[in-house]
Formats: C-alpha cells, sequence, structure tokens
C-alpha cells in the first residue's frame, strides 16, 4: 500500500444511470425518437458507454490496440439498479464484467470493492416521505448485494440530493459513507469539537473525507466525501477528456505531495456516450498516466480504512429548507416548483408544470398509502415492513415470492387473496416509480421522461381498482389540467396523458388479441411469456379459404408480478395484407365458446367478409381489435411478415427494370456519365439484394470458392461506382469470422487460423466492414494470457485484428 506522505490518492466515481424505461403495462422498453439508430436511448448508451468502458482501448504510437481495459476495475462507480437490471437482462457479458471488476477491485483494495448501491429508483429523497425514503435505500441496497454478492459500504443520493433526515435514514441502514457536491457542505470543524468554520458556497477542502453525526446525539455517523467541482466539471461540460495526459494534468494541477486526496464524480455516462471516445481516454488516463505521476489509484473504502476523517461536517439545507443536490442551485426545488433550473428550455419556456404534477402525484400516493394500510394489514403482519422486504420477490419473483409470504403473512393465503396482496405491493412500487428524478428535470411536462412517471401512476391506480378500490382518476387528471405545456401543441398534463399514457395501455384483451392476430401468421408459437403476462393457447381452430384465414380459441394469461389469472375467448380474421380483426370476450363458457365457434365456422365458407366479421362480432362480442392494436413491436413483425411477397415483387420489377436498360446504364457509365438517381436507384437495388442473396446463400460457409459469383457482383459494383448497403453481408461476415476465431482458440491447428485469416481477406475482396471489436477482445484474452503466439498465420491474424504485438504474453488482467 502507498504510503500517503509519498504519494497522492485519485478517486474517479462514475454514476450510471438511465431513468426505468420499462412501459408498466408490458415491462419492455419500446422504441424511443431520438436514439436512432438503436431501439432506445438504453440500448444506444449501451453501445457508446457502458460496454465501451468494459472492452475500452489504450492504443500505441502505431494506432494499434496495446491493452483492453475494463474500467470498472479502476474507477469508484454505482449503477442505478433499474438500468443494472435492464443490462442483467439484455447484456449479459458487459453485466458480467461489471460485476466481475467490483470483485477483482475487492481482491486488490483489501476487501474495499469499486462498487457503491443507490437509492432504488433515482427518486429525490428529501421530498419523499420517511417510509418510501426508508424503502428506496432498503431496495437500492438489497439490489446490490444480489448484484455484487457482498453488502455494500457507500450509496449514491440520486442527485446527491441530502438533508438531515436522509443522512440519517443512511446510518439507519448501515451505510458507511457518501458522496455530495462541495456547495451541499455547510461548516466544517475538528471532530474533537471546537469553533465552527462556514464553508457554504463550495469552500469546503474535498481534499479529505468528513464525518457527519446522526441528529438523535447517538454519536452514530457516517463519512462524506465532497467531490472536487472544478475538476468535475471539467470532465461533464469542458473538455478534459480531450487527451489523456490533459486530464491527468488537470486532476493534479495545483496539488503536491501535501494533498491527500483528488476525488472527482461525474455521470458515468461522461466517458463514451456525453464524450466519445472518453472511454479510452480514461483508460489510458488510469493505467498509464497515473502510474507515470506516481497516483494511488484507490477508492473511496480503501481510502476511508488507511485515512479516517479528522473533521466533522454539517450539510447545507439549502435556501427552500429541505435540502441540496449537485443539479440545482436552488437546493431541490427543481422536483417541485419553477426555480428556474432546466435542461433544453427554450427562450420563453417555463417549468411551472412541476408543481401541479408534483401535487397530481401526491393524490395517487395519499389514495394509495391508505388503501395498503387497510387492506394490506388483513393479510400482512406489518404491511410496511412487507413493502421494505418486498425487493427479492420483485427482482426474483419466481424464487423469492414463496419466502416473501413466508416471512410477512398472517396465515398461509388463498390464490385470490394472493394475487390481492401482490397487486398491493406492485401498487406501492409503481407510487415510487412515479416519482422518479428525471420527470422534472427536463423542460417541459410532455417530454419521455414526465410521460413515463405518469404511466407509473396510472398503472398505481390501475392496481388499485384491480383490488377493488376506487382511485383518484379525476382529481388526479384535474390536477394535470393546471399544468400547461411550453408547447402549444401538446395543451396542458391531463392532454398529455391522454395521448401518451391512454395509448400504452395493455390490457389482458389486448394482450389475447395480439396472440390471436400474431397467430394467423405464425402458427408455431403456443405458450410463453409476453408483455408482462405467461400466456397458453388452448383449444384454437385455424382454417384458410382463400385469401381469408380464420381462428379461434381460448388464451389463458398469469401474470408474472401479480399472479392475476385471465381466460379470454377470441376470433381472429386475417384478410390478407394488413387487414386484421380480432373480437375479444372475457365472459365466454367453454359451452358457449363452442357454439359460436360452431356458428362462426359454418359461416367462414359460405358468407361474405362483411357479414363473417359481423358473425365474429355478435357471437364472440367484448372489444374488437384491429393491427394498429398489436403491442409495441409486434404490428411491425406481423407486417414485414405479410409485406415479404410485396417486396419480392418490388425486387422482381427493380430487376426487371435494370436487366431491360443494364447495356445503356454501363454505357452511359463507362463514358464518365454520372446517372440521376433515378436511374442509378435500380440498379443499385437490384445489384445489392443479388450480392447479399449470393452471401446468404452460402450459408456461412468457410470455402472461398464458394463466393466466386458474390466476388463477381462486388467488382462490377466497384466499377460501376454504385452505392450499395452491404450492412447485412457485414454482420454476416462479422459472425463467421468471430466464429471462426473462437475455433481456432479452442483448436488453434494451422488451418483453423488460416481459414480466420482467408475470411478477411474475403470480407475485403467484397467490400465489408465487418465489426472486429468481439474478435479482438477473444485474441486479445488470448495472447495476454498464453504469453505466445503459435506460428506466422496466428501473428498475422493478431495484425489483422489491429492488436500490437507487444500484447502477447503481457500477463495483466484487462
Amino acid at each position: 500500500m502507498p504510503a500517503l506522505s509519498m504519494t497522492r490518492a485519485l478517486v474517479v466515481h462514475g454514476h450510471f444511470y438511465q431513468p426505468p424505461r420499462e412501459n408498466p403495462w408490458t415491462l419492455q422498453v419500446e422504441r424511443e425518437a431520438g436514439a436512432e439508430p438503436f431501439h432506445d436511448w438504453n440500448e444506444r448508451i449501451f453501445a457508446e458507454c457502458y460496454r465501451p468502458n468494459a472492452y475500452a482501448r489504450v492504443f500505441d504510437d502505431a494506432g494499434r490496440v496495446d491493452r483492453i481495459v475494463n474500467n470498472y476495475r479502476h474507477i469508484s462507480f454505482n449503477f442505478g439498479p433499474t438500468l443494472l437490471q435492464w443490462l442483467e437482462r439484455e447484456h449479459t457479458i458487459t453485466y458480467g464484467r461489471i460485476v466481475s471488476a467490483d470483485r477483482d477491485s475487492a481482491r486488490a483494495r483489501g476487501g474495499h470493492g469499486n462498487a457503491l448501491a443507490q437509492a432504488y429508483n433515482h427518486l429525490i429523497l428529501p421530498l419523499a416521505n420517511a417510509r418510501d425514503r426508508r424503502t428506496q435505500i432498503l431496495w437500492g441496497i438489497a439490489d446490490f448485494s444480489r448484484h455484487f454478492s457482498r453488502a455494500p459500504e457507500g450509496m449514491w443520493l440520486p442527485e446527491t440530493a441530502a438533508n438531515h433526515e436522509v443522512l440519517d435514514a443512511l446510518i439507519d441502514a448501515g451505510m458507511k459513507f457518501t458522496i455530495l457536491s462541495p456547495y451541499q457542505a455547510g461548516r466544517v470543524r475538528s471532530i474533537e469539537g471546537g469553533e465552527w468554520s462556514d464553508v457554504t458556497g463550495g469552500r469546503v477542502d474535498p481534499t479529505q473525507p468528513y464525518r457527519y453525526f446522526a441528529r438523535d446525539g447517538s454519536r452514530r455517523a457516517i463519512d462524506i466525501f465532497f467531490y472536487d467541482g472544478p475538476r468535475s466539471r471539467s470532465i461533464a461540460f469542458e473538455g478534459a477528456l480531450s487527451s489523456s495526459a490533459a486530464f491527468i494534468d488537470h486532476l493534479i494541477r495545483n496539488t503536491d505531495d501535501r494533498t491527500q486526496c483528488v476525488s472527482v464524480a461525474t455521470d458515468g455516462e461522461s466517458y463514451g456516450h456525453h464524450t466519445k471516445f472518453g472511454d479510452r481516454c480514461l483508460a489510458h488516463a488510469l493505467v498509464s498516466e497515473a502510474k507515470q505521476r506516481d497516483l494511488w489509484l484507490t477508492n473511496y473504502g480503501q481510502y476511508l480504512e488507511q485515512n479516517p476523517p479528522t473533521m466533522e461536517v454539517e450539510i447545507d439545507h439549502g435556501p427552500d429548507g429541505l435540502g441540496t443536490s449537485w443539479s440545482c442551485a436552488h437546493g431541490v426545488g427543481r422536483w417541485f416548483r419553477d426555480c428556474g433550473c432546466s435542461t433544453g428550455a427554450r427562450e420563453g419556456w417555463n417549468q411551472k408544470w412541476r408543481t401541479p404534477l408534483r401535487e397530481a402525484l401526491d393524490l395517487v400516493r395519499g389514495h394509495t398509502t391508505a388503501l395498503f394500510e387497510e387492506m394490506g394489514g388483513t393479510y400482512l403482519t406489518d404491511p410496511w415492513a412487507a413493502r421494505d422486504g418486498y425487493a427479492p420477490a420483485l427482482f426474483d419473483p419466481e424464487r423469492a415470492r414463496d419466502r416473501f409470504f413466508e416471512q410477512h403473512a398472517k396465515s398461509t393465503l388463498s390464490a385470490e387473496d394472493r394475487v390481492r396482496v401482490l397487486s398491493l405491493m406492485e401498487m406501492q412500487h409503481h407510487a415510487m416509480l412515479m416519482y422518479t428524478s428525471c420527470g422534472w428535470f427536463f423542460s417541459d411536462i410532455s417530454g419521455i421522461e414526465t410521460q413515463q412517471i405518469m404511466k407509473y401512476a396510472a398503472r398505481a391506480m390501475e392496481l388499485a381498482k384491480a383490488v377493488g378500490a376506487q382511485p383518484p382518476v379525476d382529481g388526479f387528471m384535474e390536477r394535470l389540467a393546471e399544468a400547461e405545456s411550453n408547447r402549444p401543441d401538446m395543451g396542458n398534463g391531463a392532454d398529455v396523458f391522454r395521448k401518451f399514457v391512454d395509448t400504452a395501455r395493455v390490457t389482458p384483451s389486448r394482450v389475447a388479441a395480439h396472440l390471436a392476430m400474431a397467430g394467423l401468421v405464425d402458427e408455431s408459437v403456443k405458450l410463453g411469456e409476453i408483455a408482462g403476462y405467461d400466456f397458453q393457447r388452448v383449444d384454437f381452430k385455424t382454417r384458410q379459404h382463400g385469401r381469408v384465414k380464420m381462428c379461434t380459441g381460448r388464451v389463458k394469461l398469469e401474470h408474472t408480478m401479480t399472479e392475476a389469472r385471465e381466460e379470454l375467448t377470441v376470433a381472429g380474421v386475417h384478410l390478407g395484407g394488413v387487414d386484421f380483426y380480432c373480437a375479444v370476450n372475457d365472459h365466454l363458457e367453454r359451452a358457449e365458446l363452442a357454439a359460436a365457434s360452431d356458428k362462426l365456422w359454418k359461416a367462414f365458407t359460405t358468407s361474405s367478409v362483411p357479414k363473417l366479421l359481423k358473425i365474429a362480432s355478435q357471437e364472440f362480442g367484448g372489444e374488437d381489435y384491429g393491427l394498429s392494436d398489436m403491442l409495441p413491436g409486434g404490428a411491425e413483425h406481423v407486417s414485414e411478415l405479410v409485406l415479404g411477397t410485396l417486396m419480392r415483387r418490388f425486387t422482381e420489377q427493380y430487376a426487371q427494370l435494370y436487366e431491360d436498360n443494364r447495356r445503356t446504364l454501363d454505357m452511359l457509365g463507362a463514358v464518365g456519365f454520372e446517372l440521376p438517381k433515378e436511374l442509378s436507384v435500380a440498379a443499385e437495388f437490384t445489384l445489392g439484394r443479388r450480392f447479399e442473396a449470393e452471401i446468404r446463400a452460402q450459408n456461412e460457409s468457410q470455402d472461398i470458392r464458394a463466393y466466386k459469383r458474390a466476388i463477381e457482383l462486388a467488382e462490377i459494383i466497384a466499377e460501376s461506382g454504385y452505392r450499395v448497403d452491404r450492412s447485412t453481408s457485414s454482420t454476416l461476415f462479422t459472425q463467421m469470422i468471430t466464429h471462426g476465431l473462437y475455433i481456432a482458440l479452442a483448436r488453434p491447428a494451422s488451418e483453423n487460423w488460416e481459414a480466420v485469416e482467408e475470411l478477411m481477406e474475403l470480407s475485403d475482396r467484397l467490400g465489408l466492414t465487418p465489426d472486429m471489436e468481439r474478435a479482438q477482445e477473444a485474441m486479445y484474452e488470448a495472447v495476454t494470457s498464453s504469453g505466445e503466439v503459435a506460428g506466422p498465420e496466428v501473428e498475422r491474424v493478431l495484425v489483422r485484428l489491429g492488436l500490437s504485438p507487444h500484447v502477447v504474453g503481457r500477463g495483466e488482467s484487462s
């Protein structure tokens, strides 16, 4: 362990967070505008930040990859629980790198891992009531322990928002430390007592930790690190990530060996999403530049063990007396009033909508609180203790739900009572999700973040209704109507709710209709999980007559979180193309279904389409649905299947147009005439489709001779100067090269390495641009651990992948 009298400590903290984006009805993240070409913002930021920081490249002077660094091993970090759950579900390998980084850092730093916990869904704790504050902290701890298999030492507070009550709650939960903005410090003195010194306005010394004592006089305490404000701001907003040397220079400027610790904290997204290649700058700075400057790269837990605080601190409570944060100059005003702080506001805009929005949510919380206490008390020994202990059942329902009831139910519950209790718990879950801070952070009530928290409120009220209560929908909408949008086309909060929230609802009937209509295109799926339900299609009958296809049957649903069960009858009709119809009924008994089905099937081959649809509506009653009512993504998928025939016709017509005029186009090109887009589009489309078809036809063959026709097409395209989309073909070759490399690493025979090399050369001849990241990472891991490159063909692959020869045998963990 370096002696601090000889070297300075450096702690870089990244707060990695995205708001929960899942539709509360489907439990899936839907396509989001602005995130293109990615499906949603989580996916975009994953590609730009979360994954790159798990595999950050450090380059040598020749531009070759010299190291691949897991940045999470070298920085202090926290991940928002809802984001980490998404990573666990959608990107398991990167998630694993994050978890292993904490484990590795704990081994390297005396048992102190780099990861910190975070209060659960990023609501502003000073504005929460005591019960919500406690549950948020306990759920954050439970989530952390599940991922990292240890108890957290410290906790990141959403927006670093704090007051005495919040810090006391952290102490109650056993947290050892937290991180705040220097502008949140009020006054300090020696831990032994004495005169206080005022340090408001960011004047606290950020190079040492401080001790905060609980307000109950017990001398229980939590330690606080105040990050260096100017240095952190330069990383986030002022270009400090332009180079690794400049980054480290900036962090240690005006410090000397007497400086205890340089501590900086920013959004983790600064490293790659906000600043392109910030992940690479960070990696080079930490594994190379920091060592050259003799800096002790550590984390807060390790530093505290060696350097306990000598100073006591009291924090500032802001102008409203409610608390302070790192992103609002007015304390915590940003989350309940028009304080002047905003992101993305245009001239003349205001945020007066924040107050009625919070009042509307407070109305829902008041109702759900009273309902939870009254009804929950019927079944649970202590409803609020049960909510605090609900986290395991929330994170892993199948495994932890029965244990939850064993611990908290007064007695063994019936299936109906289990549904009632789980509905109450989910009601409480959504009543906290609706306070996620991002709903107030931005400039207008019509933003997607504010729409999201309204959806949570709607779901909470829906669950209240499901257990027999009458939620305050009218009062909620009245308060939302007082929240005027800055955009005239959006109206007010109630208009935004009707436009974006009501249309996002997914009922069991809609799920059943989706399954019926999707089944008319793809009959293979009989059971599975969709939109938060386990489903089973039962007694389905499907027939086709001409272009009309019809089905009848039953759909059984069980909600994955509440165990609520539904059985619905459906009659679906596909009229061809994108024309669908489905009738859904939730109260037909089996005999009634049989009679209704018989009548409908008798009419199937004898009646006109209008009469057939009329009979379906009359016999199956209930609600009617069409293609636009399919679940998010479902209509798009079905349309792609249905439009396959149309695309084939277009392809044939383009091909015919190209062949009829090919000689003319070639001659014009030969004399240097630049074809107008109207003339070149047929050639580019046809050649592109043929090229892709040739690549696909080889079924990932590694026999180079099989690609003779594809090579010829690539040469024609190149000679003619056509611009052809080769992205799909490049993706196929990415998979082939990566798979081939895995085989060569597992069975390192010369012919396997030569096969990889030939695929790379073929890719060049075809004009493809495969993504070599995964292959590069696999090769790096193999050669850094093995200590040798066995043969010239392996060395050539190493070079083709852009790796430096110096990586061989380095024996370092990345």
